[in-house]
């Protein structure tokens, strides 16, 4: 199966594109699916709607194009925030990628690696894409809505600014983002400490993670805690904006759309028809990240399937992962850029691929018996590295459908033999 560059879609992007189109997506990018999707998504059980449909069918047809080869559920925010403070957690081993759960070290002989078990998200994803809306994450949904009612922007911006002071009124979203990058340089990083670890709702680190800070000769906030600096930029942009006319119509569920962005350093790519999304997210990107709008992105992905639709029969009997391992190579398909910035070294793998350098079958053979033994062995150990760039592999367990939308994932051949070995059913 293709990799592809880490993306974050919303509910507004997906809903936008039909089954075929979404297959094509989950096979040329790595989906990071954030909790807030599944809020999104979940919250339409909760609404009266005027249509055929029973909101039940609505959220089932979002969760059939929710990609499941290739995507993993990202660590909720918080937990990702506390890890950090409490220094279990470096921001840099990870950027641009998914934060995932339940990764157990695992050591044999001299190779080490992560073998991730199937964590509480992972079957949560799992059961989603099956349509097993449980009742639990029926509750989400109904907290969530009863929450968007309890959203007073008036009295966040109110204590924000009432403890940052008077500061300019900004004249674009642009300054907004600039004037809070400069409150906070400006302000005294101990009391920064105090002030957002009150306002991220984690009060009790307060004093450990000062004395942490202290121990370690008050290092630059930026380069001691990123992770930190970074939502509380989120916040202050936002208690700046929310006073002016920058963004009209403001409304409580933009609560959760601004904490799509607290996502946005374990993506590569992030795409959304929502005008909130576009206008802001931009902003808080890294040159080596991206932003597409929706309404592009499902361009891209109906060329690609026109592309691809047009194949003979017995070329599309080998499945995706044959015929569209990688992406077109002309530059006009937009997966085509991003896998060139992102992926740069995948032209030159096409190039040995079609001059006969392909592993060989019983090559393939052994390294699958190898990888069996790294995650399975009695003779496994732990290890203590938790930078995953410095391990030997990485072992993701995922459930994937063998055809979804008019796609065979892989050839005919391929799934009868996965049939034959117990596989598959």
């Amino acid at each position: 199966m293709a990799q592809g560059p880490s993306l974050i879609f919303d509910k507004s992007s997906l809903e936008s594109l039909n089954l075929d189109k979404a297959v094509l997506m989950n096979n040329f990018y790595m989906s990071t699916i954030t909790p807030l999707f599944f809020v999104e998504c979940l919250a339409d059980l909760e609404k009266t709607i005027r249509s055929k449909s029973t909101p039940e069918q609505l959220v089932g047809s979002l969760a059939d194009r929710t990609p499941e080869a290739q995507s993993s559920p990202n660590v909720h925010h918080t937990t990702i925030l506390k890890a950090e403070l409490s220094r279990q957690f470096d921001l840099s081993t990870v950027y641009g990628r998914v934060v995932l759960a339940g990764g157990e070290p695992a050591q044999l002989g001299d190779k080490k690696g992560f073998v991730f078990r199937r964590s509480p998200e992972a079957e949560a994803l799992e059961r989603w894409t099956k349509r097993e809306f449980l009742e639990v994450e029926r509750n989400i949904a109904k907290e969530w809505r009863r929450s968007l009612t309890k959203v007073d922007f008036d009295a966040m911006v109110k204590t924000v600014m009432g403890e940052l002071g008077r500061w300019r009124k900004p004249k674009t979203l642009g300054d907004a983002k600039h004037i809070a990058d400069t409150i906070i340089d400006a302000m005294d990083p101990e009391w920064l400490l105090r002030f957002d670890l009150d306002l991220l709702g984690v009060p009790k680190a307060t004093d450990w993670v000062i004395q942490d800070w202290i121990a370690r000769r008050r290092p630059p906030l930026r380069q001691h805690m990123p992770y930190f600096i970074f939502m509380l930029t989120i916040n202050i942009f936002f208690c700046l904006v929310l006073p002016t006319q920058l963004l009209r119509n403001v409304k409580p569920s933009h609560h959760v759309d601004l904490a799509y962005l607290y996502y946005l350093p374990f993506c590569a790519v992030f795409t959304s028809k929502d005008s909130f999304q576009a206008q802001i997210v931009p902003l808080f990107l890294s040159p080596m990240q991206d932003f597409v709008n929706g309404i592009e992105f499902k361009e891209d992905l109906k060329k690609l399937n026109a592309l691809y639709s047009a194949l003979p029969d017995e070329v599309l009997r080998t499945g995706l992962i044959n015929f569209a391992a990688i992406p077109p190579e002309d530059t006009g398909f937009f997966v085509t850029r991003m896998w060139d910035k992102y992926l740069p070294l995948w032209r030159a793998i096409k190039v040995q691929t079609e001059q006969g350098r392909e592993r060989d079958p019983e090559e393939e053979k052994r390294l699958l018996e190898e990888i069996k033994q790294l995650s399975e062995s009695p003779d496994l150990q732990t290890h203590d590295e938790h930078n995953i760039d410095r391990v030997n592999y990485v072992e993701l367990e995922r459930s994937v459908h063998l055809k979804k939308g008019k796609w065979l994932r892989f050839s005919e051949e391929q799934i009868q033999r996965m049939r034959e070995s117990g596989e598959v059913r």
